[in-house]
């Protein structure tokens, strides 16, 4: 181990002389004995989150067990029912930054208290990563925003959870289920030819966005979120048009000139376009593309 790095032990006993003070060894043991029931929970967050993506990722218990040095068993009856990610009905599956995404809106839910996974969860986890992330943020919605916006639509909200009820994943509600159905359905639609369509961030947020009476379409009115502009943001990814070349992009090239390869907007909608070997690309897209990246490489 490099000794110029702090090890983990050495930070913990930073942050306890830092959260005590100039108070005595009381004190100090008093910080001592917080941060490690703050370091044993993370712990066991932090091996969850990992047996999670294991399990998602097609890894039998055996293998799991192997890892942990138990057996199968034991790893099963003991992360079985608290690693259960949140998936998509049908064939349809979450790729990895829709996954991240899902389990932030489950983190978001219990740190609320609440009963049920609602819509405005899913919103504020679409805000981990991903295209929704980047067209959110564009548009200045923060995670905080959506909160705030939530409880004071629907409440406060409830009394954090205590240290045995931590650990329980809070169901979907009746309205997130279908609105991740929903995503799932775009998805197919989109991909048509392919067994099992990947469900991205960008599905989600169409639908959470065109649903007028859901609970996530209220906290974007409620924050004046220009609904306008998600869908003309998310409407190339969705429905797949970029990959279309029929007849109607024919005459659309032929009446109004070069159009964005990725968009499909013309030039006289979207402005400047700069070109490529047989393509074109209009500065929303190539702002959106430099979101992305930025997000990914942070």
């Amino acid at each position: 181990m490099d000794m110029g790095v702090p090890s983990l032990f050495d930070d913990l006993v930073t942050r306890v002389i830092d959260a005590a003070g100039s108070a005595g060894p009381l004190a100090r043991l008093d910080a001592a004995v917080t941060m490690a029931a703050e370091a044993a929970g993370a712990g066991e967050r932090l091996l969850d989150h990992f047996v999670a993506q294991a399990r998602h990722a097609d890894l039998s218990w055996t293998d799991i067990g192997a890892r942990l040095g138990v057996s199968k068993q034991a790893a099963r009856q003991r992360f079985a029912e608290r690693t259960q990610p949140l998936i998509l009905p049908g064939a349809a599956q979450p790729n990895s930054r829709l996954q991240a995404c899902l389990d932030r809106a489950r983190e978001l839910a219990q740190s609320d208290g609440a009963a049920e996974i609602g819509t405005h969860h899913l919103l504020a986890g679409l805000l981990a990563e991903g295209v929704a992330a980047a067209i959110l943020e564009r548009l200045g919605v923060t995670t905080e925003a959506i909160r705030a916006a939530a409880h004071r639509l629907f409440g406060p909200p409830g009394a954090p959870p205590d240290s045995e009820a931590r650990d329980d994943v809070p169901p979907m509600s009746a309205e997130a289920t279908c609105a991740v159905d929903a995503a799932a359905h775009h998805a197919a639609t989109a991909s048509p030819d392919s067994p099992c369509p990947q469900v991205r961030t960008e599905h989600l947020l169409f639908v959470l966005a065109l649903d007028a009476g859901g609970r996530a379409r209220r906290v974007l009115g409620d924050l004046g979120t220009d609904i306008a502009a998600i869908k003309r943001e998310l409407e190339c990814y969705v429905t797949g048009k970029p990959r279309r070349r029929g007849s109607r992009w024919k005459r659309r090239a032929t009446t109004t000139g070069r159009a964005c390869s990725f968009c499909g907007r013309s030039e006289k909608i979207a402005g400047r376009l700069v070109a490529g070997p047989g393509v074109h690309i209009c500065g929303g897209c190539v702002a959106l593309a430099t979101d992305i990246l930025r997000r990914e490489a942070a």
